[in-house]
């Protein structure tokens, strides 16, 4: 029972998210446009800087705790 929760809370809140940011891909392309990238090679460029991120501001909390 906990796993099917923990899957259940997963799916709500990591991937029903990230499903939405890719609905309207219209804002990700004039951003794109305004730097003079491609879609892909901007939505790239912001993965990689979200993962840094996301990895620096957890070994911050690592180091709090």
């Amino acid at each position: 029972m906990k796993k099917i929760v923990l899957i259940g809370f997963l799916i709500g809140a990591v991937l029903v998210p990230d499903l939405f940011a890719y609905v309207d891909m219209s804002a990700v392309t004039q951003r794109a446009n305004d730097l003079g990238m491609n879609t892909k090679d901007y939505t790239f460029a912001m993965a990689i800087a979200g993962t840094l991120t996301g990895f620096a501001f957890n070994l911050f909390l690592w180091k709090v705790k």
